[in-house]
């Protein structure tokens, strides 16, 4: 009996929430998709594709106003309490209903997983396909259209018919791509309709002229004379095809993470790990030993090496210069002595600057590269978590579905009232939050503020909070309004 209250509301719940969600998302596109002449047939197949997308966000509102509706009405027609005082709790008498959300929960995860991202990549390829499309003909009274490759057309007049037209003009500009020339077509009136596969637009004219200036080249002037021809008839056809909606192919979007599968997901995550960790191969710690290896060379081995050779040569040539002195000059020569070598020893402040130089430049390049491998992670990083997210969202949308029968119920068992009044108003404000807090924990984990995992679960954790409150309440048949008052009354008297 539980079940058969249960399913109607469930159904005209999760239809109108899946309506207004479709139309919010389709709002977002109109001005893409309004004006493209584009056929009935193809905005409907967007929209069965784009509602197939919506079907997850969809389940959890019909699962919590169906239990809200189905316990508020038992609770106002007093079966509710009949129930209780028969001996049966309130988790009993859910029993039916947690089989059934467990059910829709395992819907939810199969739409996700098998049905969602082949509707993604229909209806993403769609919406490119119109987003592309360019707009409609429109040939009006009086304005200069351009819709045509390579022509202007303006017509001065349209009789009601929509074929009969009046004083007409053409700008040839295809011939100024090809020699320079320009073109121009006058016509008093003329006639102009559609070929039956809608691939060509004709117009018959009628006494009128062509203007042909036959232009001159960047590098020789021409000396051909401006042409002016006469005719009493003229057929001129305009292609169509331009304005068809072109399918793309649909293999230009299957990379998207809102594409791929469970397993496709899973595959592209260990793939972008093996990429991070690619990068974080030992790549510094080499630079930083070569460095090292560098500086040691140049300070312990090139410098040392050269000063204790011509200390050396020094050492000689005083040797010899002492021999051939005085004693009593030896002296003043050893001083000299030491005065040379200290100038030979002590490294000059060119070789100095240019020594700092090279390890500022060394160190400079050490932060770019770094900086850039830093970047490159950063964005193997974010999407690891885009498709971490896509991945775990699945199961999430499943999990909230169980997570709001819960809330449903008990509420619906606490208010006593069925029907679209405060229970639905209580419904729309759970649900609210719970998108809100999607929405927000969606953007930290894009973002790598917070673990991919968490951005996906915490709102249903947030959610089990009064999922826990509010069926606890009911078991105990408390009034919970009354409870929260008489808490900030007590808080209040404290303070």
């Amino acid at each position: 009996m539980l079940i058969k209250g249960f399913i109607p509301p469930f159904l005209m719940s999760f239809l109108i929430a899946l309506f207004v969600l479709v139309m919010q998302t389709l709002w977002l596109y109109i001005d893409d998709i309004i004006g493209k002449g584009a056929g009935t047939l193809v905005i409907l197949e967007f929209l069965f594709y784009l509602s197939i997308s919506m079907i997850p966000p969809a389940l959890p509102i019909g699962i919590l106003l169906a239990g809200v509706f189905q316990f508020g009405n038992l609770g106002e027609r007093y079966e509710l309490s009949s129930m209780k005082s028969a001996g049966l709790s309130l988790l009993r008498i859910m029993l039916p209903i947690l089989a059934f959300a467990s059910m829709i929960s395992l819907f939810s995860w199969f739409c996700s997983d098998f049905l969602i991202p082949k509707s993604n990549l229909k209806s993403l390829s769609r919406l490119h396909d119109l987003k592309n499309a360019k707009p409609t003909l429109s040939l009006q009274e009086g304005v200069f259209n351009e819709d045509f490759y390579g022509y202007v057309v303006r017509i001065g007049k349209k009789y009601s018919n929509g074929n009969d037209i009046k004083d007409i003009l053409i700008y040839d500009h295809s011939s100024t791509e090809r020699n320079g020339g320009k073109n121009m077509i006058i016509a008093e009136k003329g006639r102009m309709y559609i070929t039956p596969q809608n691939q060509f637009l004709v117009m018959d004219l009628e006494n009128g002229s062509i203007y042909q200036d036959p232009g001159s080249s960047k590098n020789h002037k021409s000396n051909l004379p401006f042409i002016r021809n006469s005719f009493s008839s003229l057929t001129k056809v305009f292609d169509l095809r331009q304005f068809s909606l072109n399918r793309t192919d649909e293999d230009l979007f299957k990379n998207n993470q809102r594409m791929q599968n469970s397993l496709q997901l899973r595959k592209e995550i260990d793939t972008i790990k093996k990429q991070i960790d690619l990068k974080l191969s030992p790549y510094f710690s080499n630079k930083k030993r070569n460095f090292e290896a560098k500086f040691e060379l140049n300070t312990n081995k090139s410098l040392p090496d050269t000063l204790h050779s011509k200390e050396n040569l020094i050492k000689q040539k005083i040797h010899y210069t002492e021999l051939q002195l005085s004693i009593d000059r030896t002296e003043e020569k050893y001083k000299f002595r030491d005065s040379i070598i200290n100038a030979w020893i002590s490294p000059s402040n060119e070789y100095i600057t240019s020594l700092k130089d090279y390890y500022t430049r060394e160190n400079k390049n050490i932060d770019d590269s770094k900086n850039s491998y830093l970047a490159e992670i950063k964005s193997l990083k974010k999407k690891q978590s885009k498709f971490g997210y896509e991945l775990l969202i699945k199961y999430s949308f499943a999990i909230i579905c169980f997570v709001f029968i819960f809330i449903g119920a008990p509420l619906g068992a606490i208010v006593r009232k069925g029907g679209y009044g405060y229970p639905l108003l209580l419904c729309i404000f759970v649900f609210v939050s719970y998108i809100l807090l999607n929405t927000l924990f969606k953007r930290l984990s894009e973002a790598l503020t917070i673990n991919m995992f968490l951005g996906a679960f915490i709102p249903c954790i947030i959610m089990c909070v009064p999922a826990i409150l509010l069926t606890w309440t009911a078991l105990r048949d408390r009034n919970i309004v009354r409870d929260i008052s008489l808490f900030f009354q007590r808080f209040i008297v404290k303070r």
